[in-house]
């Protein structure tokens, strides 16, 4: 029996009476006052103050209560039970002397408490070793006290060392199930043990002589090309936690070569004759992944080259017996020929090597052609139709149509011979003979200005041959105008901002009319007098949202309003300037006034484009003005110009502004939409 250890407990104050020293008779004794020492929290005294004395009165005598003494020792603890994964060790913790009632007991494994109980003196703790406590050392630390609230005294017992559990009863036949062929399956029995070990796990692994075959590490392999003539076996690896590993063996079988399991006789299809194209199917080989290649035999000659799976017969096949050898090749298995039945080539039919066309427009004035291919030695004769009687003198390979063809279902009909084939007539579909066609040379266009008023021309283009007669119809925006059926053609009201186009219709004897549609005229959009005068105006109906520009005052004042109150809170924007101003009325408007500012119009798509400004006013950038750098020479200290990104008449539209002298140079940016200006003499570039 292995010895443990036990720690003596700390000896009892001397003035405290014990089980071996009784205590001492109390006598009344005379009470002193202690000695007080000042403290920093205690206030320093300044003066004596004066206390009466105090009465004295013999104190009266409290037993002083004993802690009970430590239990000792008698014998150590010792650790009962096999230490092996799933049993249990036991201890009932040593023996102690008669003041002992309670033992507290900690297990440890590997310095780490997994168990603390407690239990009265003579029972037995009880600790279930798991898988993971294999390899570890476990200790056993026991603390015995009168009872669970006093201290006690603590002894251990020596530690004992887990040992990994053994598979019982494991049963596995070694054999390997199966043929050991390339492409076949080997398998493995599974081990089987009692309960010793409810969670334990395989592992296979295959090997090929003495290494290892990469991924093969199930119960079952198929066998490779790599394995012929090669010893096969496996390893089976039994392993659970908490249990030393067991490792079987399988048997070793030798790796061979395999055969095909199937081997079908190939046929040949196709038409047996000369010129044909014969297949050779070769069947389902099995197991699949073979490679299989051809050849041709003329009886029982290779036929050189003739080695795809396709053959097309020659002259020389004429007669002779025709047949296909199949060879099939795979890793680890047998090379395998099969050949079909022979087959007797019989004469055969011509074969156009290019269909037969007719090249060539089918026109008046038009000469048509034959194409066609046919192979090398064939004589071919020619015969052409009209509305299916023979063309007399029609017996060339061309055609030629003159007036008398117009309207009439034209063919040809080609017939080829050759020696050693039958003759053969082959047709062409009739076509109908149409008139001649007129061709463009250059597309009708307009010309003319494109202002409210102007005179549009129709440019005929050109043509070949030249037409005798034209007709004209003019469109706008794609829809043909009313009675716009001339030469030339007067913008109206109704074509501002559209897009203006003519079709021109070109005729000539025997040739259909050519008809041609020129490129589009965009015309701008033309200023349109939308307010007349001074006044008040409701925005949805007597003005519509937009953008709208005045002919110009020496004083215009406008404004956007919100109401109709007179109120200065019904204005959402205001303008006050000389010459042309501009105004973007947005659709939440209620109303607009203008006053001194002419009559506005709507905004046309073109402008000026200047590059120098002379009057005071709103313009444009890249309409009215062009952006660039502007240089003024002018006199005076109020020159004002503004650069704009809008016309709504609010701070917002202001990017930036200037005032002050006339002598001034300005950069107008392109991405600016307007720019004012107002007594700055004249600006140019």
């Amino acid at each position: 029996m292995e010895t443990g250890t036990v720690t003596e407990p700390a000896p009892a104050p001397s003035d405290l009476p014990t089980e071996t020293q009784p205590a001492a008779e109390t006598t009344p004794t005379e009470t002193v006052p202690a000695e007080v020492t000042p403290t920093e929290a205690a206030p320093t005294q300044t003066a004596p103050a004066e206390v009466p004395p105090a009465e004295v009165t013999p104190a009266e005598t409290v037993p002083t209560e004993v802690a009970p003494a430590a239990p000792e020792n008698t014998s150590l603890p010792v650790i009962e039970g096999d230490p092996v994964v799933g049993g249990t060790l036991t201890s009932t913790g040593g023996q102690w002397s008669d003041n002992a009632g309670w033992i507290q007991y900690s297990w440890i494994v590997d310095g780490v408490a997994v168990q603390t109980q407690g239990h009265a003196v003579g029972e037995a703790d009880v600790l279930s070793i798991v898988p993971s406590m294999a390899g570890k050392s476990v200790q056993l630390s026991v603390v015995a006290s009168s009872d669970a609230q006093s201290p006690g005294t603590e002894a251990a017992a020596a530690a004992v060392t887990v040992r990994p559990a053994a598979f019982t009863g494991v049963v596995w036949s070694n054999a390997v199930a199966g043929k050991p062929a390339v492409g076949q399956l080997l398998s493995l029995s599974t081990p089987q043990w009692d309960n010793s070990a409810s969670q334990g796990a395989l592992a296979y692994q295959w090997f090929r002589g003495a290494l290892a075959i990469g991924s093969a590490t199930t119960s079952r392999y198929t066998v490779t090309a790599a394995d012929v003539g090669q010893k096969l076996w496996a390893k089976v690896t039994v392993s659970a936690p908490g249990f030393t590993t067991v490792e079987l063996s399988s048997t070793q079988v030798t790796g061979v070569s395999a055969t095909f399991v199937t081997a079908p006789v190939p046929t040949v299809s196709g038409t047996a004759r000369v010129g044909q194209v014969q297949t050779a199917n070769a069947g389902t080989w099995a197991p699949g992944g073979a490679v299989l290649s051809y050849q041709w035999y003329r009886g029982t000659a290779a036929i050189a080259g003739a080695v795809g799976r396709t053959y097309t017969t020659s002259a020389a096949d004429y007669g002779k017996a025709l047949k296909v050898r199949v060879r099939a090749t795979k890793a680890g298995f047998v090379t395998v020929d099969r050949f079909s039945a022979a087959r007797t080539i019989a004469a055969g039919t011509i074969v156009a090597t290019k269909p037969l066309t007719v090249v060539g427009t089918h026109r008046y004035g038009n000469t048509v052609k034959v194409s066609q291919g046919w192979p090398a030695g064939t004589t071919i004769r020619y015969q052409w139709y009209r509305n299916g009687v023979a063309v007399r003198g029609g017996t060339g390979y061309a055609l030629y149509f003159n007036p008398s063809y117009i309207g009439s279902r034209v063919n040809v009909k080609v017939t080829v011979s050759k020696p050693g084939y039958a003759t053969r007539s082959v047709s062409t579909g009739a076509i109908t003979v149409g008139r001649a066609l007129i061709n463009l040379k250059t597309a009708p266009r307009i010309t003319g200005g494109t202002s409210l008023g102007s005179v549009l021309t129709a440019n005929v283009g050109t043509y070949s041959p030249a037409p005798s007669a034209y007709a004209y119809q003019w469109y706008r925006n794609g829809a043909a105008i009313y009675g716009a059926r001339y030469r030339t053609y007067r913008l109206t009201a109704a074509d501002n901002g559209r897009s203006i186009t003519v079709r021109v219709s070109a005729s000539l004897i025997y040739s259909d009319t050519r008809v041609t549609m020129s490129p589009a005229l965009k015309l701008p959009v033309w200023a349109v007098t939308v307010l007349r005068g001074d006044g008040t105006y409701r925005v949805g109906t007597q003005i519509k949202p937009g953008l709208y520009k005045s002919t110009g005052g020496s004083f215009c004042y406008w404004a956007r309003l919100r109401g109709f109150s007179g109120n200065v809170s019904d204005i959402k924007a205001n303008y006050v300037g000389s010459g042309v101003a501009y105004v973007q009325i947005l659709p939440g408007d209620v109303g607009f006034e203008t006053r001194g500012c002419g009559a506005w119009t709507t905004v046309p798509s073109t402008g000026a484009r200047a590059t120098s400004i002379t009057k005071d006013g709103i313009y444009r950038v890249g309409i009215d003005i062009l952006p660039g750098d502007y240089y003024g020479y002018g006199t005076g200290d109020s020159c004002y110009m503004a650069l704009l990104t809008g016309f709504g008449g609010t701070l917002n539209d202001i990017y930036d502004n200037y005032f002050g002298s006339a002598w001034i140079d300005v950069t107008i940016p392109s991405w600016a939409k307007g720019f004012e200006v107002h007594g700055c003499g004249t600006l140019a570039q």
